[in-house]
């Protein structure tokens, strides 16, 4: 099943206070890089990543910033989205995401957040699988136990809803919804920490220094 996957890397930190992209991590790469070469790492076809316009992308790991591309290129690994409007709400990262995924006219996209380092690719790879398995499903998503979260995988046919989102509407709103039937898989509790706040952030660099210790 051909799979795009899109990293929604465009967001403001105003939680955090600071950029989170760029926060580094124990091995010397940026918290966003982590997010990032789990999806490269995956099986996805391609991957965008979409940033906000002022975002210098030095937290981008050197060997992917050179050889990313900046507009549709049919074999490239990575492309680099610029989200004008991000400021106005998740919707328009996410369209910005969705429409130059498009343009490989996969059978299905993948979406995840920028600020989930301790995600791995083989969790991405159980996402994708669990789509092509459950034909009859619209999207598979993620969970904790508590509902579907990112990432989330989408048919093609669900491009036009996804689309329809818009200020910080974002893809649960679909999941939510009777209309859409989705299967969820379950992932380990780390998967899905983020780097909204101080404290989040903290954990996630607790754990991954005791894991590094026990290794």
């Amino acid at each position: 099943m051909r799979m795009t996957g899109i990293v929604l890397a465009a967001g403001k930190s105003r939680r955090l206070g600071r950029d989170k992209l760029s926060v580094v991590m124990p091995d010397g790469r940026s918290l966003a890089g982590w997010s990032l070469e789990a999806a490269l790492n995956s099986e996805l076809d391609q991957v965008i990543c979409v940033v906000k316009p002022e975002d210098s992308l030095a937290w981008l790991p050197v060997k992917w910033f050179d050889s990313a591309a900046y507009a549709y290129h049919p074999t490239a690994r990575l492309r680099i989205v610029v989200c004008a409007d991000y400021a106005c709400g998740m919707a328009n990262s996410l369209h910005s995401g969705v429409l130059s995924a498009m343009e490989y006219k996969p059978e299905g996209i993948l979406m995840l957040l920028g600020d989930q380092p301790l995600l791995q690719a083989q969790d991405i790879n159980r996402v994708t699988t669990a789509l092509a398995t459950h034909k009859l499903s619209d999207y598979v998503a993620a969970t904790d136990g508590e509902g579907g979260k990112p990432p989330v995988a989408f048919r093609s046919h669900m491009f036009g809803p996804l689309l329809s989102l818009h200020g910080d509407e974002g893809a649960r709103k679909i999941m939510r919804s009777a209309n859409y039937s989705g299967v969820h898989v379950p992932l380990s509790e780390t998967s899905f920490w983020d780097a909204d706040t101080e404290p989040e952030l903290e954990r996630i660099l607790k754990h991954v220094y005791e894991s590094d210790q026990t290794d």
